[in-house]
């Protein structure tokens, strides 16, 4: 795919917005796998592409790119909670309510989840588009600990996300 600015006034804007779609949603799904495809994930994805567009982000590329790295480190994210879950079947953190998921296993409550979700929006408009895999796993990984440890203010754990970025 070939760079193309969005004009937001004129009638290719929403054609754009939706090739910007297809091109993070494609990706995620061919490394995520079909279980993936969620309107939830879909509504997640759309939400951050318009979000940047009406930030400013003009350019198509850049936009699929940034909304593919945003559900990927969304992804990476559940994955770390799978992963504590199994690791402390025993002992849930005082992050953790005390719900059950599909698999039978406690899960983060939707007040933590939306104050993770705002957390790792803020880190990322802070950020550039184009910054490692390796950042964005360190990025969701300090959100989902400073969670599991009780934090729910998504401005402290944008904050110490991005701290513990900095330090590495």
């Amino acid at each position: 795919m070939t760079s193309t600015e969005i004009d937001p006034h004129s009638d290719e804007a929403k054609a754009a917005l939706a090739r910007a779609f297809d091109a993070a949603w494609q990706p995620f799904i061919a490394l995520e796998g079909e279980a993936a495809d969620t309107p939830e994930n879909r509504r997640r994805l759309a939400a951050r592409i318009v979000a940047l567009a009406k930030s400013g982000q003009s350019d198509e590329d850049a936009l699929g790119e940034a909304g593919l790295i945003y559900l990927r480190v969304l992804a990476e994210a559940a994955r770390l909670g799978q992963r504590h879950r199994q690791e402390n079947p025993q002992e849930p953190s005082p992050g953790l309510v005390p719900q059950w998921d599909d698999e039978g296993g406690h899960a983060f409550g939707p007040e933590t989840v939306a104050a993770m979700s705002a957390a790792l929006d803020r880190c990322l408009d802070v950020l550039p588009l184009h910054i490692p895999s390796d950042a964005l796993k360190l990025l969701s990984t300090s959100i989902l600990d400073e969670a599991s440890r009780g934090e729910r203010d998504p401005e402290r754990l944008h904050l110490h996300a991005l701290e513990t970025l900095k330090s590495r």
